[in-house]
């Protein structure tokens, strides 16, 4: 851009291993391409620290400042959009940045409601707000959710603004809950990927990890790895994963299972391993080498009850490894792109444990995702797209000097 356009990126500030910081590192790298001076708003929290870092690796310019997200709250959205003095701090960081426009990452319908408050009360410029899993299809059979939908429809109602969703699957929920007339978009989100296949033995350098040593036999015993990549949180339904596995096992066809990752139901997964042969499975605990374990994956399985449109599976496809995934939000538009990603309608683990087997049988025949596939795959799912499908979205136009020139594969910078 002749002149860089500012925008305003805002955090929900919700986890140290949140899926929806990795999204803003992955946008800003997709708009600071595209030549755009991006600036991000996250909490002075010290579990943010490692998020800071991510993003000015990517060229953002973070500011910090003390911010409650919604899991500090006891009253949750009902406390953050009556903390004034938050709005005002909010809107005075808008007015002070001055950006052309302002996306607030809210993750879900009930958070981030004080940020994009703050955001409209600031009146500089366009805002939006993405939501990933808007958790409104069982909003009704949890505490008090007739009433939160209730308080919900009227706090949208009252303040109207630009809303995008990471899938047609998350728009649909919403708007069939809420049944209010938005304006609202669609943008499937990006994840930065190689085309160049990743050597098995390069990430196993890195790993040093016995397990996965012993995973790589090359002999004709090697046993296939399946296993997914995740928070161990009921909303994963791992419990499905393990159960659809093991009938797998019983049908006679042994693989081994690989759980990235750790979180709150870890014992209760490790004791329903307990007394399957301890060489079969293996839990790898937090990691920032998750990418490097997910190429040692021979099938991923993604069982979770719900999700977004989940960078991981995105990744996945990306490499080109075969996966089975429940049909959540997002799962449609990852298996139009990637026809070796296979959604289960009604997943079982009877149902699920067949599916192993017959995938299984397909890796064993040598069946592999052409380079053609991928590419087709990678240049969709790219953060440069998502940010394109962005500054659209929020009014920012490239002149066509700068059109020209992403036609034709360069950069702005």
């Amino acid at each position: 851009m002749s002149e860089a356009k500012r925008v305003l990126l805002i955090s929900s500030n919700s986890s140290a291993r949140g899926g929806g910081e990795r999204y803003l590192v992955f946008l800003s790298e997709g708009l600071k391409s595209l030549g755009v001076d991006v600036h991000v708003l996250l909490s002075n929290s010290d579990y943010m620290n490692g998020w800071e870092e991510d993003l000015r690796s990517v060229g953002a310019t973070v500011h910090r400042c003390e911010l409650k997200g919604l899991s500090s709250r006891p009253l949750r959205f009902l406390q953050s959009i009556a903390d004034k003095r938050q709005r005002e701090r909010i809107s005075s960081i808008c007015r002070e940045i001055q950006p052309a426009a302002i996306l607030v990452n809210q993750q879900y319908d009930e958070d981030g409601l004080d940020y994009v408050m703050g955001a409209l009360q600031s009146c500089q410029c366009p805002v939006s707000g993405v939501i990933h899993m808007p958790m409104t299809a069982c909003k009704n059979s949890r505490p008090f959710g007739w009433l939160r939908g209730v308080a919900m429809r009227s706090w949208y109602r009252k303040n109207p603004y630009h809303l995008v969703f990471s899938s047609i699957g998350g728009q649909s929920e919403f708007l069939d809950y809420y049944k209010l007339n938005l304006k609202t978009s669609i943008v499937p989100s990006g994840v930065p990927l190689c085309k160049t296949r990743i050597d098995r033995g390069e990430t196993l350098e890195r790993l040093k990890d016995e397990w996965i040593t012993a995973s790589m036999d090359k002999s004709a015993s090697r046993l296939p790895v399946i296993g997914v990549a995740c928070q161990f949180v009921a909303q994963k339904n791992l419990s499905l994963l393990i159960d659809g596995w093991l009938s797998a096992m019983n049908a006679g066809t042994p693989t081994r299972l690989l759980l990235i990752g750790d979180g709150p139901e870890r014992k209760q997964i490790e004791g329903r391993l307990a007394n399957v042969d301890r060489s079969l499975w293996h839990i790898t605990g937090w990691t920032d080498k998750y990418s490097d374990y997910l190429t040692h994956l021979d099938l991923f399985v993604m069982t979770s009850h719900y999700e977004g449109l989940p960078l991981t599976l995105i990744e996945i496809a990306g490499m080109g490894i075969s996966a089975i995934v429940a049909p959540f939000n997002g799962a449609k538009e990852v298996s139009d792109r990637a026809p070796w990603v296979e959604t289960i309608a009604e997943m079982d683990a009877l149902v699920l444990g067949r599916r192993i087997v017959s995938k299984v049988n397909q890796l064993k025949q040598g069946k592999v995702v052409s380079q053609e596939e991928r590419d087709e795959f990678i240049d969709y799912f790219s953060p440069t797209r998502m940010a394109q499908d962005f500054l659209h979205v929020l009014g920012i136009n490239l002149d066509a000097q700068e059109s020209s020139k992403l036609r034709n594969g360069e950069t702005t910078n």
